[in-house]
């Protein structure tokens, strides 16, 4: 019954720090650039736009042309959440555009997370091995 709870728990618990360190990696950060030299020269897959009048919409797979950020939506419209299905685009005027931001690495939270990821799983590891020995012995 033992052998069955910690091979269960190792299932469990692998993906979910793997899933919990790739998730503390990145954040949100605000570009300097105009809007569409964004687009044009990084890139990204996502991008979230913050409109002059607050709202703020995320846009995937975004281009630029004409004074325009074309991209597939999902976020915030009229003040409302709502889903938009990923065949529909979205044309945005970079001149109502307040700020983009992007999608970053955070190079001190990715050191933090795997170095904390590998102490754990150095810990469990240390723990299912004294676990062991101690059934064996008795």
């Amino acid at each position: 019954m033992k052998r069955f709870r910690s091979r269960h728990f190792r299932r469990v618990l692998v993906p979910l720090m793997a899933v919990s360190l790739l998730s503390a990696c990145t954040r949100w950060k605000v570009q300097e650039m105009a809007p569409a030299q964004v687009v044009t020269e990084k890139e990204p897959g996502k991008v979230r736009l913050t409109m002059l009048d607050g709202d703020k919409i995320q846009l995937f797979d975004p281009t630029a042309s004409n004074g325009e950020i074309v991209g597939h939506p999902l976020g915030r419209f009229d003040g409302v959440n709502r889903r938009v299905a990923r065949s529909d685009t979205l044309r945005v005027a970079t001149d109502s555009v307040a700020r983009i931001e992007m999608r970053e690495a955070d190079t001190l939270a990715t050191v933090i997370a795997v170095t904390l990821g590998l102490a754990g799983a150095l810990f469990v590891a240390f723990v299912i091995a004294v676990g062991m020995t101690f059934q064996t012995r008795y």
